[in-house]
């Protein structure tokens, strides 16, 4: 991997700009960073500190960047929106109104010099939006596999915008499955069940030396890394992961 430096972490108090639904239960907010020097590496991530917030977690979330270093005008976080203290409060922010983010942090980040497998489980997709958008706007020359796992077809995040982009850049391919067809309200003629090792040797078919990125909730990501290691072979200082509690 290319030795890149890391951005110095800081506290910057940045203006929440809005926010959208990407799925009936995820949510994309946006903050402003332009002229406040804030860099981050594809795809790292923050922590955002809302005041006067009584939640048992506290006042402060971590959350993986889904926006991409190449959109300078703003930082975004996509979340499960739980209903928490925490979470209700960041709903209701308005525009304009400021927050606390701690960062970047983390070393889960897009090696530019090899392929890339990235498996996502639910809203464990939102790094990797963040990394693909920036491997696409950046041209770069080493496909990128994406196999998405979500309990239906309404929650799949960003998948119009990942099928424009696998259709303008053909380096990323994107597979999909779903866990709980019986709970959609959508039709789906797609694969049905958990990612299995299967799946991953379908999707990753001719592609050479990879490295894995898996992200999603604990259970998920200890089994597909089991499965990379035990029935893929994949060496272990090959595979990535990142956890979300899911707070």
């Amino acid at each position: 991997m290319t030795v890149r430096a890391f951005p110095r972490p800081g506290m910057y108090h940045l203006p929440f700009l809005d926010a959208r639904s990407e799925t009936p239960t995820a949510m994309t907010f946006r903050f402003g960073i332009e002229g406040r020097g804030f860099r981050y590496l594809p795809n790292q991530f923050v922590g955002l500190g809302l005041h006067g917030v009584e939640d048992p977690w506290g006042p402060v979330r971590r959350f993986s960047l889904s926006s991409s270093p190449t959109e300078t005008d703003a930082i975004a976080i996509t979340s499960k929106m739980t209903g928490s203290p925490y979470k209700e409060a960041l709903k209701a922010l308005a525009p304009g109104e400021f927050v606390e983010v701690r960062g970047p942090i983390g070393d889960f980040v897009l090696d530019e010099d090899r392929p890339a497998v990235m498996v996502a489980g639910g809203i464990g997709i939102t790094p990797f939006r963040g990394m693909i958008r920036y491997a696409a706007d950046s041209r770069l020359r080493h496909p990128i596999v994406l196999v998405y796992s979500a309990r239906t077809p309404e929650e799949f995040a960003f998948r119009g915008e990942l099928d424009r982009l696998a259709e303008d850049w053909r380096e990323l391919r994107t597979h999909y499955t779903i866990t709980r067809p019986a709970q959609s309200e959508a039709p789906w003629d797609g694969r049905i069940g958990r990612i299995d090792a299967s799946l991953l040797r379908e999707a990753t078919a001719g592609l050479d030396a990879p490295v894995w990125y898996v992200c999603g909730l604990p259970r998920m990501v200890n089994d597909v890394g089991l499965r990379l290691v035990r029935e893929l072979s994949v060496p272990v200082e090959d595979i990535k992961v990142e956890r979300f509690m899911g707070y």
